[in-house]
């Protein structure tokens, strides 16, 4: 996780960057939302690749070949210079950046016994979230001082940085989790039955989409709610980003604590709330005092939520196939990243951009919802586990 963490600030200062970039490319509301939406459709192209290619091949070789292709992308997109080329280069560096989520979820997955998942899985969210804060407040500091192109290319650099580390962190790895037996499974909260698994799966889907909306389309326009509705400076908008990060990071182990000690099902309902409470504050700030107050309440939410869906779906997955388990829960994830910009740009013309963060606020309510319906007792859960097991 510390190995990980260069690359982390580079996603943070990429994700202040390119929206003040199609800003300066007076890029419409439509234009920003598609754009921005990359991000997620890159994630959603490529993670479960990842995952097939940590069943197959281990962790340590795809994950290194990603962080370089990552340091590629963001290059690339240093380059581009149009509102379409920005889209595709996009796509590319996000879709290398995402082999960190099934890679780093199933290691931790396959290794951590059961009443540690949640804490284990909050503890390396809260990297990358604390991480990206890092990343957009430096990047919105570099910004205000020297052109973008020159701060992503910055960046580009850091992606290497964490591939050099990661050869340490691995040198001498073995891999154990294929050898696993059925009773082990059973002790670390896994099964390998297929329904089970697909009821899980589709639950889980329904939640974390809802939520990602919400979360994709905060990373996309939080800046801009702070440099064009309340017109402060792109530093400003970093340090909005960088307080959300870090209350969301420090607070996702805590998370993680709290599913593991009540239950996967009350957590969700709490965070979905929580944070549909946050986008309303957003919707309605018209200070940079309330914008924080809102990115409070929505990393609270989040740092509920999002441990125990992680957990919840992770002690369900076969271990023979965990990677590829992990990369299909990202990529619900990831259809959330992409719709989220979308229907915030779609909201922001109809309606000015406080509309986006009402919607995200709907979509929150929501996940709780199916949370609250779909989701059952961590003791139910535990029981039928092993009675499929058996």
């Amino acid at each position: 996780m510390g190995a990980l963490f260069p690359s982390t600030v580079a996603t943070g200062m990429t994700l202040i960057a390119i929206p003040l970039e199609l800003r300066q490319l007076h890029a419409n509301p439509g234009q920003i939302g598609i754009t921005l939406s990359m991000f997620g459709l890159g994630m959603f192209l490529f993670e479960w690749v990842w995952g097939v290619l940590a069943d197959k091949f281990g962790y340590r070789g795809p994950l290194l070949a990603s962080l370089l292709l990552y340091a590629a992308g963001i290059l690339l997109l240093a380059r581009a210079d149009s509102v379409v080329l920005i889209a595709v280069a996009y796509l590319l560096a996000s879709g290398m950046m995402v082999a960190v989520g099934p890679i780093g979820r199933s290691f931790l997955g396959t290794t951590l016994p059961a009443r540690f998942q949640g804490t284990g899985l909050a503890l390396l969210s809260a990297q990358w979230v604390i991480g990206e804060a890092i990343g957009a407040a430096a990047g919105g500091l570099l910004i205000d001082h020297m052109p973008i192109r020159t701060v992503l290319y910055i960046a580009s650099l850091l992606p290497a940085v964490t591939a050099a580390l990661e050869v340490l962190v691995f040198r001498g790895y073995t891999e154990t989790r294929i050898g696993t037996s059925a009773a082990e499974e059973v002790e670390n909260g896994a099964t390998s039955n297929g329904v089970g698994v697909i009821r899980v799966m589709v639950v889980t889907a329904s939640i974390v989409l809802l939520f990602q909306i919400g979360l994709g389309g905060e990373l996309a326009l939080l800046p801009l709610l702070v440099t064009s509705h309340l017109n402060l400076s792109a530093s400003t908008a970093g340090t909005a980003v960088f307080v959300l990060g870090m209350l969301g990071g420090l607070l996702l182990v805590p998370g993680g604590l709290a599913s593991d000690r009540w239950g996967r099902r009350s957590t969700m309902v709490a965070g979905g709330i929580i944070a549909a409470a946050g986008f309303v504050v957003y919707a309605i700030a018209g200070t940079f005092v309330a914008v924080i107050a809102g990115a409070a309440l929505r990393a609270i939410g989040g740092s509920l939520l999002w441990p125990a869906a992680t957990a919840w779906i992770s002690e369900s997955s076969p271990r023979r196939r965990h990677a590829l388990v992990m990369g299909l829960f990202g990529e619900f994830e990831n259809i959330g990243v992409t719709i989220g910009p979308i229907l915030g740009g779609i909201a922001w013309s109809l309606a000015g951009i406080q509309a986006a963060f009402v919607t995200y606020a709907i979509a929150s309510v929501l996940a709780a919802l199916v949370a609250a319906l779909a989701v059952g007792s961590r003791a139910s859960h535990r029981g039928q586990l092993q009675a499929q097991a058996r």
